[in-house]
């Protein structure tokens, strides 16, 4: 069975054929730009649930079929394609605000749009890695959109998630006695220090702290999370390769704003506050958030741990992760 075979097989699968269901596309100008959306659900009745997809630059809906299919029976899931990324990577313009303010903004604008296009007054935001950002940013400025803030993978300190996730890279090499990633990780000198930090010098630290089960836990590697795009029912071969085009064109501009973020300090919030960590993360380790969320005033908050995931806990873990949004974020879009 080739690639646009198995596509098929999939897309069938993921279809959503019973009369009380919502499954639609629209392409939303959200801050002057036109940026792809998806929402999907098994009941068109079902709270909205907005995934702010990570990267930066790297679209949730196309892999998205391995996990989502449970989730949309509870909660009407949209998926969009942040400026610059994925289908919304197809025309983008010489100087595009690439700030973090602006991707809130965005988020703000495709909320008011769904709260007159789907008929809903709040929603709640389930932001992964790089959209953490976006997402616990939108919680402080924002709660009157919100009905939960979910946070996977969650960004709190960029400096302090470089010094712990090279930390894990060179204790676990150490102990592997590999000598190759102990020569190309200390060849990084005092990390991150204060010499610039390059993508070069990320991507070596990465390689590393996810050789080791970092990004996906006791997995050296995360092919399978990857190649999922290529069977993906929601994207063509053409639109697949727009991702590394939104790259590209985001990761400069995107790159400091990212290790420069910082908040610790961050920690007043109107909105029920909820964490998803993964016992074996360390491509946004979970020590500074457990620090962070100890400290966290709000209405209500939750912390649950995926004991066998790392950074991925929705493909890890996929069946606690549904069972976890229904049990701990589901009863606050009820309110």
């Amino acid at each position: 069975m080739d690639d646009e075979a198995g596509r098929a097989v999939i897309a069938d699968l993921c279809r959503l054929p019973n009369p009380e269901a919502i499954d639609r596309t629209a392409y939303v100008e959200l801050g002057g730009v036109s940026q792809f959306v998806s929402i999907r659900g098994r009941s068109a009745s079902n709270p909205v649930l907005v995934v702010c997809h990570g990267g930066p630059a790297l679209p949730s809906l196309p892999s998205s079929w391995i996990w989502q299919r449970g989730v949309e029976d509870y909660f009407t899931v949209v998926n969009y394609d942040q400026r610059a990324s994925g289908k919304s990577a197809a025309n983008v313009p010489d100087g595009l605000d690439l700030s973090i303010d602006r991707y809130v903004d965005d988020l703000v604008e495709l909320i008011e749009w769904l709260r007159s296009e789907v008929g809903v007054t709040k929603v709640g935001v389930l932001g992964h890695s790089w959209g953490t950002l976006i997402g616990v940013t939108l919680a402080e400025r924002r709660a009157d959109l919100l009905w939960a803030y979910i946070g996977v993978g969650q960004v709190i300190s960029g400096a302090e998630n470089e010094i712990e996730s090279f930390g894990h890279a060179v204790r676990s090499a150490i102990a592997d006695h590999n000598d190759e990633a102990v020569s190309e990780l200390t060849a990084l000198g005092e990390y991150p220090g204060v010499q610039q930090l390059t993508v070069e010098r990320i991507v070596t630290c990465r390689r590393w702290a996810q050789h080791y089960g970092g990004l996906a836990a006791y997995r050296s590697g995360a092919g399978y999370f990857i190649d999922a795009e290529e069977l993906s029912p929601y994207y063509t071969s053409d639109e697949l390769e727009l991702i590394g085009t939104g790259q590209r064109a985001t990761m400069p501009a995107v790159l400091p704003a990212l290790l420069g973020f910082d908040a610790r300090d961050r920690i007043e919030f109107d909105v029920p506050m909820i964490q998803f960590l993964g016992r074996h993360d360390w491509t946004t380790p979970t020590g500074p958030v457990e620090r962070w969320f100890e400290k966290v005033a709000a209405p209500s908050k939750s912390l649950i741990w995926f004991e066998n995931s790392a950074h991925l806990c929705m493909f890890e873990e996929p069946g606690k992760f549904v069972v976890s949004l229904v049990n701990s974020a589901l009863p606050h879009a009820a309110v």
